[in-house]
């Protein structure tokens, strides 16, 4: 064999080794032909196994119940307002899935999931709901779920037992302008503009007709509930005052805790 007929089977060889070694599925690669093993992070494993997290959320939500049913309550049109995801439907099943499948949020992924209408309750908070109505309350969401999404938020809660109406609950999701409005001053976070709706009587709220409704009345909010420090009226988290919040936990401030994603 000459040198030359040496040297491009060697060249051959080389080429050969390349091809295979670049063909092999890897960690970073999800879309390999052959499927990598995966685990649960230990944030949605602990959600959705542990012990602990059922007796934190229902022990928070007897504790928002107790402090519900001794407040003296105004006499005119009052609510509580509510964060949606991990305060009431539990959405760690999308968690889990995207660490089963390797992949992080996206927009495209988590609307999906959305429109699947297959999310979960968070322990204790359908007593918590009905406490609230029974008291004569009005439910308020505020989610940072697209406004356009707020069918799907609400046909989930209604196959989930809870007894939503237009009388008695105003489901308002994220628009543009709530981020737009934040100046610092009045609107400090994009939950903000929201809540002042609620208290000024012109809340644009979900309706099942297709078209949204002001018709919800100028409500006194006397608790807010969220799995968020931004979940409260002019916090943000890097300028959230936790001591003087904590003085009104239980009472006005309930907080459900959530590993799994944050504005941390």
């Amino acid at each position: 064999m000459t040198h030359k007929s040496v040297y491009l089977l060697s060249t051959a060889l080389l080429l050969l080794n390349i091809k295979v070694v670049l063909a092999e599925p890897t960690l970073k690669d999800p879309q390999s032909a052959s499927p990598v093993e995966r685990s649960l992070t230990n944030s949605v494993k602990w959600l959705r196994t542990s012990k602990e997290y059922k007796f934190l959320t229902e022990s928070i939500y007897a504790r928002a119940s107790k402090s519900l049913a001794e407040k003296a309550l105004p006499a005119t049109p009052w609510t509580v307002v509510m964060d949606v995801d991990e305060t009431i439907l539990d959405n760690s099943a999308y968690q889990k899935n995207l660490d089963l499948t390797g992949g992080s949020f996206h927009p495209t992924t988590w609307a999906e999931w959305i429109e699947e209408e297959d999310a979960d309750l968070v322990p204790g908070v359908a007593e918590f709901i009905q406490v609230l109505f029974e008291k004569g309350g009005l439910l308020t969401m505020v989610t940072n779920r697209d406004r356009a999404q707020d069918d799907h938020t609400w046909a989930n809660l209604l196959k989930l037992g809870i007894p939503v109406t237009e009388q008695n609950t105003c489901l308002i999701g994220r628009a543009k302008e709530d981020k737009a409005k934040i100046d610092g001053i009045e609107i400090i976070n994009d939950k903000d503009l929201r809540r002042q709706a609620v208290t000024n009587g012109n809340a644009s709220c979900y309706s099942t007709s297709g078209k949204r409704h002001s018709n919800f009345p100028k409500a006194e909010i006397i608790m807010q509930v969220g799995d968020n420090i931004e979940d409260f009226v002019g916090v943000t988290q890097h300028d959230a005052d936790v001591k003087s919040l904590i003085k009104k936990a239980d009472s006005e401030y309930i907080l459900l805790p959530n590993p799994m994603y944050g504005s941390w």
